[in-house]
């Protein structure tokens, strides 16, 4: 504000930090000397002429009787773009035009958006992926029809990086960030053309800068709590125009696959359409990338946070150690809806994850809803180095947390055991690696960090019992 003080103008500025219940008259006694104040809004209430923050202000100061303050809106940020310094001084100038005129010459209007300009247009930067780069034959899974089961065949890594990413570099993620190594492994064992929805989330949010977007496959962005109701909306239209011939014009490949990819918070919120979706049994994929938290909005727990994991809604202290109860095992709710495959999958076990996406293709293809897990990590809130993602991850598996399985119609097979590996280790191994548990070692949360041993202890058990009786 110094800039203008200068200039003998008092300017300042306010930020509630809430909004419910709205403090309306604490903020219609601040404005009641002010001229005039811009608002600016990070978020437009469409045919509201004004965001939400403005309409509130606007009645606070109506309803305290405050009707000459000249209030100008202004929504700002859209598409995530940057607000600087001087954006903000631009927002003062308005405000102080508003006070010596008078008047308001545009009360509302959005501010730092691109002008529907032609020459201003988004240029193409990515040109389309080719089918036939796609499909490269070298992935291969036949059925026996004598015992049903399916024989898959992977190559090295290596000959699979040919393939283009469906997903393009230059994305916001953060620095380790390991959603997309996590989801481009995955893809790279999916043969031919995508449909790809992904709920709102980290993988969403950075890869979708207005103007321009990373997805390089066909893409649908939906909220959290109805990704799989319309991804399988789409399903069904897809497969009924086909057998209608309503799209044989367009010369569309008979093998799309539909996947959606969701965050833990997508499968809080969206658990309920996500079951829905497996009970109906419709052909596609739900691929949820698991870091353990609302990342997008704050890192607040998720109902995958383990015990005693520290989160901006799980804090550690003289009061609590982190969370307060254990994390819902996903995988085996939705291999409790009896779809024909599930599977965990890391990237600690690479060819595991390639065979295990390309029986989910196969599955989603030919016999219904395929569900798969796969844990990625978060650095910058799991509090951890971002060059040692991969170990993390190691030892998540190795530890037994995070076990590598699959659900085949029914029957439970452990794809990677640490231990006849020779590889398991203590929990507490992994847990030390991460500032958001490494309060687990000391000895005041000694309770806790047994707690969550026995737990996972328990349920590698039962793993390991369905691993050896297939009724189970």
């Amino acid at each position: 504000m110094t800039s203008f003080a200068r200039r003998g103008i008092k300017a300042g500025s306010i930020a509630p930090n809430m909004i419910r219940p709205f403090p309306a008259k604490e903020i219609a006694e601040v404005l009641k000397n002010v001229k005039a104040v811009t608002i600016g809004d990070r978020a437009d209430s469409y045919g509201a002429h004004g965001g939400n923050m403005t309409l509130e202000i606007k009645a606070a100061l109506f309803t305290a009787g405050n009707r000459d303050t000249k209030v100008v809106s202004r929504v700002y940020g859209l598409g995530g773009k940057d607000f600087y310094a001087e954006d903000g001084h631009h927002f003062f100038e308005l405000a102080i035009e508003a006070a010596n005129t008078g008047r308001v010459e545009v009360p509302f209007d959005y501010y730092g958006h691109t002008p529907g300009d032609p020459d201003k247009a988004p240029k193409r930067v990515i040109e389309p992926m080719k089918y036939e780069d796609l499909k490269t034959g070298l992935i291969t899974v036949d059925k026996d029809e004598a015992t049903g089961q399916l024989k898959v065949k992977v190559p090295p890594i290596r000959q699979l990086t040919k393939k283009p990413k469906r997903l393009a570099p230059g994305h916001g993620a953060c620095p380790g960030c390991g959603i997309f190594s996590g989801l481009e492994l995955f893809f790279k064992g999916i043969e031919g053309d995508i449909v790809a929805l992904f709920h709102t989330g980290c993988a969403m949010v950075v890869t979708t800068g207005y103007p321009y977007s990373s997805h390089k496959a066909t893409y649908i962005h939906n909220l959290f709590q109805s990704g799989a109701a319309t991804l399988s909306g789409v399903v069904e239209m897809f497969w009924e125009r086909k057998r209608r011939g309503e799209l044989d014009h367009l010369n569309l490949p008979a093998d799309f696959t539909f996947v959606m990819i969701t965050g833990d918070g997508g499968m809080d919120i969206g658990m309920g359409p996500a079951i829905g979706a497996a009970l109906r049994n419709h052909k596609m994929i739900i691929l949820e990338y698991d870091n353990e938290g609302y990342m997008n909005t704050g890192a607040q727990l998720s109902y995958s946070t383990p015990l005693g994991h520290r989160t901006s809604t799980s804090n550690v202290g003289k009061h609590q150690g982190g969370k307060l109860f254990h994390h819902k095992d996903t995988p085996q709710i939705m291999a409790a809806t009896n779809i024909p495959y599930v599977f965990t999958g890391s990237e600690a076990a690479p060819q595991d994850m390639l065979k295990k996406a390309a029986k989910a293709q196969y599955y989603a293809q030919n016999e219904g809803l395929v569900y798969g897990k796969i844990l990625i990590t978060c650095p910058l809130n799991w509090l951890s180095e971002e060059q040692i993602g991969q170990t993390l991850i190691d030892q998540a598996v190795n530890s037994c947390f995070f076990p590598l399985y699959e659900v085949e119609n029914g029957v439970t097979t452990i794809t990677f055991n640490p231990e006849e590996k020779g590889k398991r280790i203590p929990v507490g191994d992994w847990l030390k690696n991460m500032g958001k548990t490494k309060h687990l070692s000391k000895p005041e949360y000694a309770e806790a960090l047994q707690a969550f041993e026995n737990e996972v202890e328990r349920r590698w058990s039962r793993l390991k019992a369905k691993h050896e009786n297939p009724y189970l």
